[in-house]
């Protein structure tokens, strides 16, 4: 191999340009192109895992349908529990009618105004003084609690009466939710 020759002279200067040329294309396009590979990977990993977590919460989709239909239901059970202000009056016809279907004569029914409490709901006490037998105090407590309403007896005072008969001076509470801090639906409405 003359260096002197023309075609080797040709060949030399072609693998010389052959190199830069390999040189140039790995350091400039081939890197960059490299580094957007590798970053569009990332974001194909990235977007695989966002669509295998949802592709799982859409298989448990069902189960969490059937959840938020018996949250619902207990919802609704629960406002039952708690009625509003306007509620009130039938609320305390339904405790007279369980002390009249138990037996027992009411010697005084007052119900006061409402006591706002600081979490969301009204206490409204109910003073009532009441004659009757000790069993049919009984079943008129046990009435009263088995309504669908709230009411809860936290005293109860007992003394003797007329003709073999008790008189009991009964601390009634029911309650009702706040006028200004009424609960909200958290859940939105579904479609």
């Amino acid at each position: 191999m003359n260096l002197r020759e023309p075609q080797t002279q040709k060949l030399v200067i072609f693998f010389v340009i052959l190199i830069v040329l390999l040189i140039l294309f790995f350091r400039f396009p081939y890197t960059s192109n490299k580094n957007k590979i590798t970053e569009l990977t990332d974001q194909r990993n990235a977007l695989q895992t966002e669509v295998q977590a949802a592709e799982a919460a859409k298989a448990h989709l069902p189960e969490l349908q059937a959840k938020i239909a018996r949250l619902e239901v207990e919802w609704e059970r629960a406002q039952e529990m708690l009625p509003k202000e306007k509620e009130i009056p039938s609320l305390i016809q339904q405790i007279s009618n369980s002390g009249t279907k138990a037996g027992v004569s009411f010697l005084l029914f007052k119900p006061s105004g409402p006591n706002t409490t600081q979490k969301g709901y009204s206490e409204i006490p109910v003073q009532i003084k009441v004659a009757c037998g000790y069993h049919q105090l009984g079943l008129f407590l046990s009435n009263v609690g088995n309504l669908a309403r709230i009411v809860n007896v936290p005293s109860v005072k007992i003394a003797s009466g007329k003709e073999k008969t008790i008189e009991a001076n009964l601390s009634a509470i029911t309650y009702t939710v706040a006028k200004e801090k009424g609960v909200q639906r958290v859940a939105p409405p579904r479609k």
